[in-house]
């Protein structure tokens, strides 16, 4: 089964907003805890895309929306990480 162009935006819209959110929080380092590293943000933030799904009322075939909200997850954090100099 495919996803419409348009179930993809939203899909990527509910990304963006809780990946950024996230990585805002990180940043201040009172939010991180000893077991954090930034190296593992990309999979903690693929791992948590499911439950932005359903949080988020995204509506549609649940294993393909949630198959690209992982990859656009980890996308999105690796590309914030990559980008920051801490």
């Amino acid at each position: 089964m495919s996803i419409s162009d348009k179930k993809i935006m939203e899909v990527a819209n509910v990304c963006y907003a809780n990946v950024a959110g996230q990585f805002a929080m990180f940043c201040n380092s009172k939010y991180r805890g000893s077991n954090f590293s930034w190296s593992k943000f990309a999979t903690m933030m693929e791992e948590q895309s499911g439950t932005w799904m359903m949080i988020h009322g995204v509506r549609g075939h649940k294993e393909d929306i949630n198959k690209q909200a992982a990859q656009f997850a980890r996308e999105i954090a690796q590309r914030l990480v990559t980008r920051a100099e801490f």
